[in-house]
């Protein structure tokens, strides 16, 4: 796993401590303590009793932190040992530190960091079992009885920022807000995409599914990161995930030369595709081994499809968050998500979720 910042040091924080302790964790051991890269403040680390732990705060306005809290420790019961999905072990939580705690995966590396060849067959049709047997499962009580609407897509974001994103956002961010408030069609068509979601069948999400929330750790594969577990459809996760791949599509072969063409650059990253799409279609196979009856769900393969297209434009607002510009690549991908939006159906076979593989 990448430790790529050094954490907030601990005597800043003395919460943490006192928040292990009254785990019976112990507490960290100050030079041995690092983070991982993400939008939270976070410590992993063996604690004085010789216990692996990884600790992160969750962030946001109060009510938003203790709904997350609270979904976090659902599903940490949920799927504290489960046959399926392998999750870190949920220690505990406080909701007046909003301090939450798990068993450390040491030395586990992140999807993101492993690439198609280190990710492989193997690892992408057990992420797909997984997903799968996820879908399948009973959403515990506090999650089903979360009625909030889930923050990507953010709809009214589509039509305007509002003062505080806005003076908050970097250059790059307002490029690519920009270009989907200056397109009609595709906010219409990521509106029509929410709404589809609300009248499909309705199972448990991870919410979040993105590539670094998969951790290999002794060649298993762990799902992490349920702040965002929701009741809702299962084509956001999926089509988060195919998203992925499609993203590193365009990144990866197109060239960065400011003369080629947008045409050359959409041409370049479906070559690029084509490498990646074993990873999709391995997903796509051990989710329908997981999760048989989604084959009687006709559309969602298309809803999918949406939704790896609204996660191209998702990837450029991420990854522009703290740039003065957006890079042409980042503006192909956001054409490329436009034309998977507009025509979803028209792009399954293409992204490898039109065939029961």
């Amino acid at each position: 796993m990448n430790r790529a910042f050094a954490p907030v040091p601990l005597d800043l924080v003395p919460e943490v401590a006192g928040f292990l302790t009254g785990l019976g964790l112990g507490v960290l051991r100050e030079n041995e303590v690092s983070a991982f890269r993400g939008r939270n403040d976070s410590w992993a680390g063996v604690t004085s009793m010789g216990l692996p732990v990884f600790v992160k705060r969750v962030g946001g306005e109060q009510a938003d932190v203790r709904r997350r809290m609270a979904r976090i420790a659902a599903m940490g019961e949920l799927l504290d040992r489960h046959p399926v999905v392998n999750a870190p072990r949920y220690l505990g939580g406080d909701a007046e530190s909003a301090l939450v705690a798990f068993g450390l995966l040491e030395d586990a590396e992140s999807g993101a960091d492993l690439g198609d060849e280190g990710f492989g067959w193997e690892l992408a049709h057990s992420a797909g079992v997984q997903v799968g047997a996820l879908h399948g499962l009973t959403p515990p009580e506090v999650v089903a009885a979360d009625d909030s609407e889930p923050p990507l897509p953010p709809l009214d974001a589509l039509t305007a920022l509002s003062m505080r994103s806005y003076l908050e956002a970097s250059g790059a961010a307002i490029e690519a807000w920009a270009i989907l408030h200056d397109d009609a069609e595709v906010t219409a068509a990521i509106r029509r995409l929410a709404d589809r979601a609300k009248t499909g069948p309705r199972v448990l999400t991870h919410g979040d599914l993105r590539l670094d929330q998969f951790l290999v750790h002794d060649d298993r594969l762990h799902l992490v990161d349920w702040e965002e577990a929701r009741v809702g459809d299962a084509a956001r996760d999926l089509g988060a995930y195919v998203g992925e791949w499609l993203y590193r599509g365009v990144l990866g072969m197109a060239s960065q030369d400011d003369g080629v063409s947008d045409r050359e650059v959409v041409a370049n990253g479906a070559r690029r595709f084509e490498t990646l799409r074993p990873c999709v279609e391995a997903f796509w196979s051990g989710y329908l081994e997981a999760r048989p009856r989604a084959r009687q769900d006709r559309d969602l393969a298309a809803r999918t499809a949406g939704f790896a297209g609204w996660h191209m434009f998702d990837r450029v607002l991420a990854a522009g968050h703290e740039r003065p510009r957006l890079t042409p690549l980042e503006r192909a991908a956001a054409g490329v998500g436009r034309k998977v939006l507009l025509d979803p159906a028209a792009f399954v076979t293409t992204l490898g979720i039109g065939e029961d593989r």
